[in-house]
């Protein structure tokens, strides 16, 4: 009987740790996973996490932690790759299956890097600025480029602007330098007070206490870094 007893007791024992060590950091790599999809607005997304030892990752720990997502909303603007990397992760677990969205409790590092793409700048000055229409964008280290079509005094200009992606107090704008207008009863003007710069991100959108440390022009592409401080 006590044979039978203890058998039974290392059985359960058994399926406790397999339950622990393997099922609950799945379920708990899940529901992050599932709350990462619902606030960037997209399917694409891969989260790695891990820690040793690997139950801790069910207490909504993390050694490391890196989530890469495709398509991805901040804002109101569309990333094409967004790369959150992390060390010394703590999540708050209940929070991941409540509407409470992810709470990042401590973190002794976590980075942000974003790619903003032409097509995705594009559809982003065309939803802010409603006088542009059939904008075409270009991207290099030296600036962004952009020519565009509008309705200025009644009449359609053609526009060519041209300025950098910066931040300013949290704010993430693109800066007007030059703006001319041709093919308008005024010739070739410069009124780059005329749309002014555009707001891409407002302060305090970035997830986590985030903020933007850096902006770098690349050929085609703008690549955003933000961090948080590090919290014990």
């Amino acid at each position: 009987m006590l044979k039978k007893l203890f058998g039974t007791v290392l059985l359960l024992a058994l399926i406790a740790a397999f339950f622990i060590e393997f099922l609950l950091p799945t379920f708990a790599a899940g529901a992050l996973k599932a709350k990462i999809v619902s606030r960037l607005a997209t399917d694409d997304v891969n989260v790695t996490m891990d820690a040793s030892p690997e139950f801790l990752m069910a207490l909504g720990h993390a050694d490391r932690l890196e989530v890469v997502a495709h398509h991805a909303t901040v804002g109101s603007v569309t990333v094409r790759e967004l790369t959150l990397s992390g060390e010394g992760v703590d999540v708050d677990v209940p929070a991941l299956f409540s509407d409470a969205g992810i709470q990042v409790r401590r973190a002794k590092k976590l980075t942000l890097k974003g790619v903003i793409g032409e097509e995705e700048l594009r559809r982003a000055l065309s939803g802010k600025v409603d006088r542009l229409e059939n904008i075409s964008v270009s991207i290099t280290p030296e600036g962004i480029r952009a020519e565009a079509n509008a309705k200025v005094f009644g009449r359609t200009a053609d526009v060519e602007l041209a300025g950098d992606i910066v931040e300013d107090a949290g704010v993430l704008y693109f800066h007007m330098t030059s703006l001319s207008l041709k093919n308008t009863m005024l010739g070739t003007a410069k009124l780059g007070d005329m749309f002014g710069d555009v707001e891409l991100l407002g302060a305090g959108k970035l997830p986590y206490g985030m903020k933007i440390t850096n902006v770098e022009q690349k050929d085609g592409v703008v690549v955003l870094t933000a961090e948080r401080p590090a919290s014990t």
